[in-house]
């Protein structure tokens, strides 16, 4: 059995999320409905894994996949014969075989996302669908993108955390965390090994309370390290400005995805 890796993107607007549901349409349903018309095989000898469970409206421009198959095809023909039955809103943009023991989600070792906020006063139709729009000026956001710089390191993020995530730890480490002005753009983007279930859009939406002068720089800090004190409750930025940008996997597991481009 082969173990075929792919990197994917797609405008996650019109999809309940990348995990397979019984009835509604997801980007994991798409990608498998294309892989057992090209090789013939069931779903559960594919075994398809992606690295991140992005939820619906959630976009990605760097998601990974992995599947098993006795198919044996080129990568340029896998490359060819899935974007030729994908959907418009998903395209695969690299192939490669990769390890037997890779798998997109557990060998993964940093996920990365990007926020974007599109503040202006008209929204712009061009953009509608990945960014999110803030028509209002925003008085305090030098201090908000200071703030979100400050979410690198590890914390309890429990008041990040949405009813629903996964029985685990809301310990998380983040080790990169960035914010920038372009223009009408504001760009927040977060790396970490893993998220809890709306973490980054719940950070997103809370900074942004802090540019509305609504939350104190203080109290979003409160916030993040589950420190002593009065701490608002988080807001949740909606889901179209949020992409899964791109999985870290280590070395010799991991792959070099700049090379595979085709």
């Amino acid at each position: 059995m082969k173990n075929i890796c792919l990197q994917i993107a797609y405008d996650g607007t019109h999809f309940a999320g990348f995990q397979r549901q019984p009835r509604d349409r997801t980007v994991q349903g798409a990608i498998e409905e294309a892989l057992v018309r090209i090789t013939g095989e069931s779903l559960e000898s594919l075994r398809l894994a992606g690295a991140g469970r992005t939820d619906a409206g959630v976009h990605a421009s760097g998601q990974i996949v992995n599947f098993r198959t006795a198919k044996i095809l080129e990568a340029e023909r896998w490359h060819g014969a899935l974007n030729a039955l994908l959907p418009p809103d998903v395209t695969v943009n690299a192939v490669a075989e990769v390890e037997r023991d890779f798998h997109s989600r557990f060998s993964a070792v940093a996920r990365s996302y990007r926020y974007v906020v599109l503040n202006r006063r008209s929204p712009d139709p061009l953009r509608r669908w990945a960014t999110h729009l803030e028509n209002r000026p925003l008085p305090h956001l030098f201090e908000a993108l200071t703030a979100w710089r400050g979410v690198t390191g590890t914390s309890d993020f429990v008041k990040f955390c949405s009813t629903g995530s996964n029985d685990r730890s809301t310990i998380c480490t983040v080790t990169e965390a960035e914010a920038e002005v372009m223009e009408d753009e504001i760009r927040f983007a977060i790396t970490a090994r893993s998220f809890l279930y709306h973490m980054v859009r719940r950070l997103v939406g809370s900074v942004m309370e802090v540019a509305k002068g609504r939350i104190s720089p203080e109290e979003f800090a409160i916030m993040v390290r589950n420190a002593e004190g009065k701490a608002p409750i988080a807001f949740t930025a909606p889901a179209s400005g949020l992409t899964l940008t791109n999985v870290t996997y280590p070395s010799p597991i991991g792959w070099n995805i700049d090379s595979r481009i085709l």
